[in-house]
C-alpha cells in the first residue's frame, strides 16, 4: 500500500484554526505555518519602528497597522510585521479579519525568516497592486533595506547601513533615522 498523501485545508479551515490559535498561522496553498516567536531585539525593534510610523503619519490619510493578516493570493495569507495602509483598509472577499491593500510592508528578520522575507514573501506582497514598499530591518546590525516600486516591471534597493543613515520612505514622503529604529538595540559583536 502506498503512503497516502496530506490533504491540504481550506480557506475556511485555515480561518477556524487561525482564528483560534494563541499563534497567528500563515496559509500558503493549503499548508499551515505558525509564526515564531519573537526575540527581544525584535518585539522592541518593531514599537519603535511602529512609533516612528505612527508619529509621521498621524492625522494624514496613511496609517500603521500591528501585525494584520495579509491575503496575498487567493491561496496564501501572511502577517506582516507591520503594514502601513492608505486610505482605509479593504477587505478580503473571505474574510472581514484580512486586508488586500497595504501600501508598505515592514519585517525585522529573524535567523529563521531572512531568506523567505527576501524571497517568498516579498514575491507574494508584490502581486498586491497597492504595494509599493518594502522594508527590511536587520535586528543583529544597524542595517536596513527598502525596495521601491518604481513602476510595474522594477523595483529599486535602498540599502542603509550604520546608526547614522536616515531611511528614507518615498511612498510615504517620510524619512526616520536608524537611532530611533534600533533605540534600545545593542549589538553583540561576533
Amino acid at each position: 500500500m502506498g503512503a497516502q498523501l496530506a490533504s491540504k485545508l481550506t480557506v475556511e479551515e485555515y480561518f477556524a484554526m487561525d482564528d483560534a490559535s494563541e499563534r497567528p498561522l500563515e496559509y500558503h496553498n493549503g499548508e499551515l505555518f505558525p509564526m515564531v516567536a519573537a526575540t527581544p531585539q525584535h518585539s522592541v525593534i518593531l514599537v519603535n519602528v511602529s512609533h516612528c510610523l505612527a508619529a509621521r503619519l498621524k492625522g494624514g490619510p496613511c496609517f500603521a497597522a500591528g501585525a494584520p493578516r495579509v491575503q496575498s493570493t487567493a491561496s496564501n495569507y501572511v502577517y506582516p510585521d507591520i503594514a502601513v495602509i492608505c486610505g482605509g483598509f479593504q477587505y478580503s472577499a473571505e474574510s472581514a479579519n484580512a486586508i488586500t491593500n497595504p501600501t508598505v510592508i515592514v519585517e525585522i528578520l529573524s535567523p529563521t525568516t531572512a531568506d523567505f522575507d527576501h524571497g517568498g514573501k516579498f514575491a507574494l506582497y508584490s502581486r498586491l497592486p497597492s504595494f509599493t514598499e518594502y522594508v527590511l530591518v536587520a535586528q543583529d546590525q544597524a542595517m536596513i533595506e527598502v525596495f521601491y516600486k518604481e513602476s510595474e516591471v522594477q523595483w529599486i534597493l535602498r540599502k542603509y547601513e550604520g546608526l547614522n543613515s536616515i531611511i528614507k520612505l518615498g511612498s510615504l514622503g517620510i524619512e526616520i533615522p536608524a537611532t530611533e529604529i534600533y533605540a534600545g538595540i545593542e549589538f553583540q559583536a561576533f
